[in-house]
């Protein structure tokens, strides 16, 4: 969200957890391609230092693949995707509508990283997640149900997975 309010939603396949205790995460947006200048989000988290992660789903990911869109700054992305918000309870960026998960953050830190080959350089935004909200609905046994989630990961380049096969592997014990 902007300081003009207007909201961006941008998917980020540069994306990951860095830390349980305390919890944050990450993502990395790179400036626009052909100009210096940052992307919509980067540009909102530096007016408002809050960002709201929300689930991507199996089920959404047309209108998530779509937001992915160049816009001009302040046409929203969500109205194009046909997605709704809510307001988020701690931090002013609402949350998607719909989404199992989603993580109210802070803006922790951001690194800006040297410029790229096709000149452009990119920025981590690190957040404290301060409020979480998961779908009761993706709960059993006291755990998020990693199946129901139906998360989607982008693997790069148009190649996208959803989570749809979940596996555990015990950590070894030295005896």
């Amino acid at each position: 969200m902007g300081v003009d309010g207007s909201t961006n939603l941008a998917p980020y396949s540069h994306y990951n957890i860095v830390s349980v205790d305390p919890p944050m995460v990450m993502f990395a947006p790179s400036d626009k391609e052909g100009a210096a200048s940052p992307k919509d989000t980067l540009r909102n988290v530096t007016e408002i230092p809050e960002f709201v992660v929300n689930v991507a789903t199996w089920a959404m990911r047309e209108a998530i693949n779509l937001s992915s869109t160049v816009l001009d700054y302040g046409v929203s992305e969500l109205l194009r995707c046909g997605l709704r918000t809510e307001p988020s309870i701690i931090v002013k960026p609402p949350r998607v509508i719909g989404v199992p998960a989603a993580l109210e953050c802070r803006v922790y830190e951001t690194l800006r990283l040297p410029v790229g080959k096709r000149a452009r350089a990119s920025t981590i935004v690190i957040g404290e997640v301060v409020g979480i909200h998961i779908d009761d609905s993706m709960i059993a046994h006291g755990r998020v149900e990693p199946l129901k989630l139906a998360q989607l990961s982008r693997l790069g380049y148009f190649d996208y997975s959803a989570v749809n096969e979940v596996f555990e592997m015990r950590r070894p014990v030295i005896e």
